[in-house]
């Protein structure tokens, strides 16, 4: 075959995306990456392309490079520079980290059968489907229920905790309804936990904490200290940040077994040759985000307070969770009567982007989390709309008119 010299050239189907006006509001699922994040990666892999593993100068520099946005990622979480990796993504940085417990407790001589982990029934797919692994090699596992406005209850946490467990892994923000869990109540609950039991015993007793805040980065606090998590999940792809990034941040002192095998890059916890590019870029993004937060964040709320209020005027139109308890850019409502992946196409064919779900649940005909609320009737019809930096109060008119269009058709 021999291949073209000319530019890529895209296939006829897309040149409806690309030239034509349309209203994204699935950030949710994916952020476009910043323009200072694509500069500043694509003169780092124009300047530092040598593999960071090698011996000779480019190789030398190229590993510098990637150590000094190790260190300002840290700096950007109040954390120390050997308490961050670079992975793949929120998916496998969730993996790593329950899996690098279980597995190294496991080497450690714990049976399968004599663990428990405590989780929440609407996590993300990356770390139900990691529990629903581990349950079937007879590990105990104990899934939170949640309030109606999709939070774990507290003295349900507390009551769940045994001697047996090692991991509670509780979401930071949902990504369906935008619930937030505060990471620095759980923690407290569990330090509680071990002191009562220590008191008691006088037997030492670590219950380590992990919390996935991929979709938290961008409008909350993300000080380590403070939120007190001893493994905690970002994804770069949520944060305006490089494809396939994410870090995973390891509080000192805490071991891991690695699940990939190969060369010694991170420390052995994550071998394969380290993406420099990708590390400054999802470094950059931090940068931003933590520069716009607060002012994002109101925008957002303002944005998300005023289409919420339009759509409630919609007969048939209610909120699943809750505006007051949940982030700014996540709005999930069910629309009575309609099949949401009917109505989602008919959105897409006027030109608007929106979910029913999480895209990593292909195989689900309906929301999970939404049955978690208890309302299992509004499962098959709800809808999330996230919204970004792009989102303007113009697009929010658009999309109530469109909506109201479509649901005067039915």
């Amino acid at each position: 075959m021999v291949l073209s010299h000319s530019r890529y050239s895209f296939p006829r189907c897309v040149s409806m995306y690309i030239n034509n006006k349309r209203i994204y509001l699935d950030y949710a699922s994916l952020t476009p990456v910043d323009t200072g994040v694509r500069r500043v990666m694509g003169r780092i892999s124009r300047k530092f392309f040598a593999n960071p593993s090698a011996l000779y100068g480019e190789g030398v520099v190229a590993k510098r490079v990637l150590e000094n946005a190790r260190a300002q990622s840290a700096e950007f979480f109040n954390a120390h520079k050997d308490e961050i990796y670079f992975t793949s993504g929120g998916t496998e940085s969730n993996n790593v980290a329950i899996r690098g417990i279980i597995d190294m407790a496991r080497s450690n001589g714990t049976l399968y059968k004599k663990m428990h982990i405590v989780t929440s029934a609407i996590e993300h797919s990356s770390v139900l489907e990691v529990m629903k692994f581990f349950e079937k090699h007879g590990v105990d596992i104990t899934y939170l229920g949640v309030d109606s406005r999709g939070m774990i209850i507290q003295k349900e946490l507390e009551a769940a905790l045994r001697p047996e467990t090692v991991l509670v892994s509780i979401m930071m923000v949902n990504n369906e309804v935008g619930s937030f869990n505060d990471p620095r109540l759980i923690a407290q609950n569990i330090r509680h936990f071990v002191r009562h039991r220590q008191n008691r015993n006088r037997v030492s007793q670590k219950i380590y904490f992990h919390t996935d805040a991929s979709q938290a980065g961008l409008y909350y606090d993300i000080n380590t200290e403070r939120l007190g998590a001893d493994m905690i999940t970002f994804d770069g792809q949520k944060m305006y940040g490089p494809r396939s990034s994410g870090l995973l941040f390891v509080r000192r002192g805490i071991l891991l077994a690695p699940i990939l095998f190969g060369g010694g890059q991170e420390k052995g916890l994550r071998p394969g040759t380290e993406d420099v590019a990708k590390a400054v870029g999802i470094t950059e993004a931090l940068r931003e985000a933590i520069r716009v937060r607060r002012r994002e964040s109101a925008r957002l709320y303002e944005l998300k307070k005023y289409f919420l209020s339009e759509l409630l005027k919609i007969n048939g139109v209610n909120l699943n969770g809750t505006f007051e308890d949940s982030s700014p850019h996540i709005l999930n409502v069910s629309v009575q009567g309609i099949d949401n992946e009917f109505f989602i196409l008919q959105l897409d064919a006027r030109g608007i982007a929106a979910s029913t779900k999480s895209a990593c649940l292909r195989d689900e005909n309906e929301s999970y989390v939404i049955r978690a609320l208890g309302r299992s009737d509004r499962a098959k019809n709800s809808i999330r709309f996230s919204f970004g930096r792009r989102t303007t109060k113009r697009d929010i008119h658009q999309a109530i008119f469109v909506i109201k269009e479509i649901l005067a058709l039915r």
